[in-house]
């Protein structure tokens, strides 16, 4: 596997063929100057870009028109004169010299349109893996390696299946046995050629050099896609917070990647919103905060920006990531080989995960729901994919959406068998007809209620709820009756559903008198919420949603959660090790975030404001007795006592990110 460098930059340079004097600022010392002041030791630069063009001389595809000189050769002179690495860039997924040249090489959408020929729209114009476009392709990327046969690597871009109905599609599937009728069977023919596209490019890439790095983005990991990731000799995974990525997207994505054997990477950007914003900035605060993020999740450092047509690189840029940059490398020591300290796992209510899906929202939502509250409680854990082994936690966490198929039962009773505990909700450990539980909670299945809105009631059991009157909460709800478990929380009906004939007030009906119903049961080892909580959380963000949640959580570990702490619920905690250091490495993360405007309807989430924390206390749950604890990079000690297999210790004043290091 390749080992990645902790400061990246990736470098967009999607240039028209209308923009005059391609690189005419170029300039070698300047550019090393830029990298100097951004604290850079790598950075990805551009053989072939969405238009098309290459930035070298080539033999296979067409230069720059607008170019005089090999841009690429020069920039890579640049980088190995200062020591930085340059991995090579080429669009495979998007090529608007060929789509306009070969229109017959575009997927080809149901209603047998290529493009809209009007509308500016180049994702529109996805080339097809099943035409000559491969071949194509290949001989770039083979070009580029036997030009460079000592690159950093490679990175292919806009990698995906494709619902593609073109003629050459319709007459594989045809001989394949598959119906292009059936979105199933497209879907299925999709996957195919997504792999023939893998195994040919990996060996363009590979025919000079077996050891040439190479990375295949699709804009999201996909999760339990095994098989694809498996043409990928590292990950990176792409997520800019302000471009509608949102800043819970990456560190769930982190939490199932560092579960896998690749070294991986982060990759936000400089920018206000998103990719392709020149002129765009973000304040160093957010900067700052998402580096730390990364490295708090165990992942290397990539920020993306734009060159400008003309080649010059913009300073302002690379004193902006240069700031967070200088920080990344002082600690870097502390965050390289690292593995997750987690007593908790969150198995994915995915479904299909064998196959590889892109796109920034591809995470479950009840995953996220689930994920959110985790975080917020500040508990360490991991995602696992279907694939995964369940022991070797403490206590697993099923989304409401998960299928708990024959082979998912035999996980969960091999768990609890060891002692493992579950918390559960909706159709979780229901059998895959919804007929019955597959896995018992010491309750009895009764049916679904007809209620779309009722209200959960807080119980002996969930005193840290504060509200003691019925709460809202919509989607429905499974009814059950305890046969040995204790009711955790209440359900009340509301009057009625509201529809045009009955309705009363603004939204729903209010709770009906009478006596409550079970909507959530315990027992010594499972927890089951009979609505879809962690779907309802994600959608409405209700935070009494997640005190039951907690109350589920403290029970079933008897009050000995892995992490205590006095963060604020949108401070963020992490806890991985160094082995051969002999030390746990905690990462305290704290930035306030707002949402500020839309970039394409989707919201742009900001961080602007460096607020400190003063005097935060933090206790975890470790297995080895530690010697000493200290902040890190600075070396300040710090006082802990350590009784029970728990560690306390209390930050003095922390802003934005803190390490801790505890040594064993």
């Amino acid at each position: 596997m390749h080992h990645l460098r902790f400061r990246q930059v990736h470098l967009d340079f999607h240039t028209s063929q209308q923009i005059p004097a391609v690189g005419a600022k170029f300039n070698k010392r300047q550019f090393q100057e830029a990298l100097k002041v951004g604290h850079v030791n790598s950075i990805t630069v551009f053989s072939k870009c969405h238009h098309g063009y290459s930035y070298h001389p080539t033999k296979i595809g067409q230069m720059h028109p607008n170019l005089k000189f090999d841009l690429l050769a020069r920039q890579i002179d640049a980088c190995r004169e200062i020591n930085v690495r340059c991995p090579i860039y080429l669009s495979a997924g998007l090529d608007e010299l060929m789509a306009f040249a070969h229109p017959d090489w575009v997927v080809k959408r149901r209603d047998g349109v290529n493009w809209k020929p009007l509308e500016v729209d180049w994702f529109g114009r996805i080339l097809r893996f099943n035409s000559p476009y491969l071949d194509y392709l290949c001989s770039q990327i083979a070009e580029v390696c036997q030009r460079w046969p000592d690159n950093d690597g490679i990175f292919l871009d806009i990698i995906g299946t494709q619902m593609d109905y073109s003629d050459d599609a319709l007459k594989e599937m045809k001989h394949a046995g598959l119906n292009p009728e059936l979105d199933g069977d497209v879907k299925t023919y999709a996957e195919s050629v997504l792999y023939r596209y893998f195994k040919a490019t990996n060996a363009a890439a590979q025919s000079v050099r077996k050891d040439t790095p190479i990375f295949h983005n699709s804009g999201h990991i996909s999760l339990g896609a095994r098989k694809a990731l498996g043409y990928n000799t590292h990950l990176e995974m792409e997520s800019l917070p302000t471009g509608g990525w949102g800043y819970d997207h990456f560190p769930m994505s982190a939490r199932y990647v560092i579960t896998q054997k690749w070294d991986f990477m982060g990759m936000t950007g400089k920018f206000h919103n998103t990719w392709g914003e020149f002129g765009g900035f973000k304040r160093p605060a957010a900067l700052q905060y998402e580096c730390g993020a990364m490295l708090a999740y165990g992942a290397k450092v990539s920020v993306g920006d734009q060159l400008h047509p003309n080649g010059e690189m913009n300073l302002d840029t690379y004193r902006l990531i240069g700031a967070a940059y200088a920080e990344v490398e002082k600690k870097e020591p502390w965050c390289d080989y690292v593995k997750p300290v987690a007593r908790i796992a969150l198995v994915s209510c995915e479904i299909n995960q064998d196959r590889w899906r892109g796109g920034q929202a591809a995470s479950a939502v009840a995953d996220e729901g689930a994920g959110r509250m985790l975080f917020e409680l500040h508990q360490p854990f991991v995602v696992l994919d279907t694939h995964a082994d369940w022991s070797g936690y403490d206590l697993v966490v099923l989304p409401d959406t998960f299928v708990m198929t024959p082979a998912n039962v035999v996980k969960a009773k091999k768990l609890l068998a060891k002692g493992g505990r579950i918390i559960a909700a909706g159709t979780a450990l229901l059998d895959e007809k919804h007929e019955k539980f597959a896995v018992d909670p010491g309750a009895k299945l009764l049916g679904r209620s007809n209620c779309e809105v009722d209200y959960l009631v807080a119980t002996a059991l969930t005193p840290r709820v504060a509200v003691k009157s019925a709460i809202a909460i919509s989607g429905g709800a499974f009814e059950i009756k305890p046969t040995r478990a204790k009711v955790l929380a209440g359900r009340r009906e509301s009057y009625f559903n509201r529809t045009w004939e009955h309705f009363t007030s603004h939204q729903h009906a209010p709770d009906k008198p009478g006596e409550a119903t079970p909507a959530a049961v315990i027992s010594p080892q499972i927890a089951y919420f009979a609505h879809d909580l962690f779907t309802r959380y994600r959608a409405h963000g209700q935070p009494l949603y997640r005190d039951f949640f907690e109350a589920a959580l403290r029970r079933l570990l008897g009050n000995k959660l892995p992490a205590e702490t006095s963060l604020p619920t949108t401070g963020r905690l992490g806890l991985l090790e160094q082995k051969h250091e002999r030390r746990y490495v905690a990462h305290l993360l704290y930035s306030p975030t707002s949402t500020r405007g839309k970039m394409r309807d989707l919201p742009i989430e900001l961080i602007e404001d460096v607020i400190p924390l003063r005097d935060t206390r933090v206790a975890l749950r470790l297995p080895r007795k530690v010697k000493t604890v200290q902040l890190v990079p600075d070396g300040e000690a710090l006082g802990f006592t350590q009784e029970d297999g728990v560690v306390s210790f209390t930050v003095p004043e922390f802003a934005s990110h803190q390490m801790v290091e505890l040594a064993y």
